[in-house]
């Protein structure tokens, strides 16, 4: 167990727990190609009272929103990020992962630290989760006319007319 003074004991916990996982893939790829090895980007979360600790490898995204503003919570490495940080939403083919767990065994995962309030929305995704997407998240937060009840539909909504071309997988969660 690597302990490191300047986060808390939850980014603790995620940050040997993302090590452990690759060092469990990286025994599984010993002895396999380049072409036949398995990774994996990685999100993960934890919370500890108010405290969000965020543990990150590859290119999954998390994103704060509070008061119909959006704060990216995690920096993905890719190769669209490197080639030009700006672009909100990249080519299919530039995201491509420059770290994943089971591939180096020098893994450093992003860890991440939060406090978070009453009405903040946190926002979890695989790449592919469009800007576009996110911007309506956020329009929807901060309608007050809409009741939760209103807000859950309209989310239902929003996230099944738009389909993402990639694999997407995301989790929004409402403090």
């Amino acid at each position: 167990f690597v302990l490191r003074s300047y986060i808390s004991l939850a980014g603790n916990v995620l940050f040997n727990a993302l090590v452990h996982a690759n060092d469990k893939v990286l025994k599984l790829n010993r002895g396999k190609s380049v072409h036949d090895k398995g990774g994996a980007s990685v999100i993960a979360g934890y919370m500890d009272g108010s405290l969000l600790a965020l543990a990150n490898v590859g290119i999954c995204g998390a994103w704060l929103m509070r008061h119909g503003q959006t704060c990216e919570l995690v920096m993905p490495r890719s190769y669209a990020r490197l080639v030009d940080p700006f672009r909100a939403n990249p080519r299919e083919e530039m995201r491509v992962p420059l770290m994943a767990v089971g591939i180096s065994e020098d893994l450093e995962p992003e860890i991440c630290e939060y406090r978070l309030e009453k009405g903040d929305w946190l926002l979890i995704a695989t790449d592919g989760f469009s800007a576009h997407l996110r911007t309506e998240l956020a329009m929807i937060q901060t309608d007050l006319a809409l009741a939760v009840k209103s807000q859950n539909e309209t989310l239902k909504d929003l996230m099944q007319q738009n389909r993402a071309s990639d694999n997407t997988a995301a989790l929004l969660v409402i403090f």
